[in-house]
């Protein structure tokens, strides 16, 4: 499956929050962490990530995704959420 170029909800382990909550990562209540795939790879999915001094990519380790959700029918443009 691509998921590449696509927002998507990624639902993280415990331990996946408390890493990426270390990256400062702001995670919402919600159980997905909505986020914009610039790619994949064996390691995990490089989400985009904006900060104040630009965009960065953090790389969500395979280990720690639990599920993820993509909305059916969706753009492929950046969505912010």
């Amino acid at each position: 499956m691509k998921l590449r170029e696509r927002t998507l909800g990624v639902l993280v382990s415990e331990e996946g929050r408390e890493v990426l909550q270390l990256a400062a990562l702001n995670l919402e209540e919600s159980q997905f962490l909505w986020v914009y795939v610039d790619d994949s790879d064996d390691g995990g999915l490089w989400a985009r990530v904006p900060r104040e001094d630009g965009d960065h990519l953090v790389l969500i380790r395979w280990e720690y995704v639990l599920s993820i959700d993509i909305p059916v029918g969706q753009s492929k443009i950046l969505e912010s959420r």
